[in-house]
């Protein structure tokens, strides 16, 4: 992971919650992506995930370790859902490369989580094949879409570098992302199977950010979404330009989520 310039540039210690409520817009009611009428709502979790854990005739628990709610709807609710930001061609034509590598990556996830734990790479051709470079990128300019979206629906200015990467560009400057393997998620599905139920679940990390005192604005805004046991850590780092992340590797590094640093 890239690591953060020191509190000696003007940078605060990681903010959380209420203390990055300083630097939050007014929402434009524009897509964040190409400046037209924001009008449809990027899942928080894809839908296509969401299926494969909804038993017929029940529903999903939404929690945010304060709180649980019923989630009626997979298309609707506001648990699954972000705020409307992007406008209806990004959202979907657009964007939609991105998506179909995201469900392969999510299937292949889903179905190989247990022998994933015990592995050191993910070999992106398992999941793509020969154009395992496309697939990769489209995969990373899906976790990028999600974090704009994030960005959007906590209204924080969404960085200017993330759109060129989502329009083609080969690589995503400022932004890093790496893949892994969570040891506290791996015991909780364990430990359901010994009980007889599906532990598995969706799961998106509080959003760390850290600011600048002489620039008053954000400037690193980290999180992580989780397919089961496995996921992507994403961080956009205003200082930060030469990153190794994880999708221009065929072999791609799956780090045990305890060993990568959490803000």
């Amino acid at each position: 992971m890239a690591t953060p310039p020191s509190d000696e540039q003007g940078l605060q210690a990681p903010l959380q919650g209420e203390d990055l409520a300083p630097f939050k817009v007014a929402p434009t009611g524009k897509c964040w992506w190409c400046g037209d009428v924001a009008d449809t709502r990027e899942h928080k979790f894809k839908r296509t995930d969401l299926a494969r854990m909804w038993p017929q005739g029940s529903h999903l628990v939404w929690g945010d370790g304060t709180q649980t709610a019923n989630v009626r709807s997979a298309r609707k609710s506001t648990f699954v859902k972000f705020s409307a930001n992007l406008c209806g061609a990004c959202n979907n034509t657009r964007s939609q490369p991105f998506d179909v590598a995201y469900d392969k990556f999510s299937s292949y996830v889903w179905e190989h989580q247990d022998s994933l734990w015990w592995r050191r790479y993910l070999d992106m051709t398992k999941v793509y094949g020969a154009q395992w470079e496309d697939g990769a990128t489209n995969l990373a300019r899906y976790f990028v879409k999600h974090l704009g979206c994030r960005m959007a629906h906590e209204n924080y200015p969404v960085p200017a570098v993330l759109k060129p990467f989502l329009d083609g560009d080969p690589k995503a400057d400022s932004v890093h992302m790496a893949l892994y393997k969570d040891p506290a998620l791996r015991a909780r599905r364990q430990q359901g199977k010994r009980d007889g139920i599906d532990a598995t679940g969706l799961f998106i990390e509080p959003a760390v950010g850290a600011a600048s005192r002489s620039r008053n604005r954000l400037t690193r805004y980290f999180s992580g979404l989780t397919i089961g046991t496995v996921g992507v850590v994403y961080v956009w780092d205003e200082d930060v330009v030469d990153t190794d992340p994880f999708y221009v590797h065929r072999r791609a590094r799956l780090h045990r989520r305890d060993h990568l640093p959490s803000a």
